[in-house]
């Protein structure tokens, strides 16, 4: 299953790119990353990591702070990871590589942000739109709500 949906995200990244950079104010890199597939057990791992020593990953999750953690991006290693039972073929799974590519975006444009969770905003932005060109929105699919990701991504200091 893994090199049929590996393909299929491989397949998607350029369309996804150009639609990102033509919707959003972000660059149309051509520099794929590297994709990859995890268990949930093994994301939810990774972030606790993350959260502890770094700020290598962004993270894609839903609420945000408190809920499993849907997909990874990796700062340093430019890797999205998806969980072991992304298909590809729904506008919910493209919409979290959606996500996971604007993070990529971000990293490789090296845009600047006032604080990490800045970057969240775009990603969820651009989520959602993604979601509403087949009638759905990041709350009918993941139960997230702009006032969350509004409030999630705002710099606190």
């Amino acid at each position: 299953m893994h090199s049929d949906a590996a393909q299929l995200a491989e397949a998607l990244l350029d369309d996804i790119v150009t639609w990102l950079s033509s919707n959003f104010d972000l660059p149309a890199i051509k520099q794929r990353p590297v994709v990859e597939f995890a268990s949930k057990m093994e994301l939810a791992r990774l972030r606790a990591r993350d959260r502890t020593f770094s700020q290598g990953f962004m993270e894609s999750d839903g609420r945000l702070a408190q809920r499993e953690v849907v997909a990874l991006y990796d700062n340093e290693t430019r890797t999205i990871l998806l969980p072991d039972d992304w298909g590809g073929t729904s506008p919910a799974d493209q919409s979290v590589l959606v996500h996971e590519m604007v993070h990529h975006l971000q990293n490789v444009g090296k845009l600047k942000f006032d604080c990490p969770q800045a970057r969240e905003k775009l990603a969820y932005l651009a989520q959602d739109k993604w979601l509403e060109r087949f009638g759905l929105t990041l709350e009918t699919e993941f139960d997230v709500d702009m006032f969350t990701v509004l409030v999630s991504s705002a710099c606190m200091y």
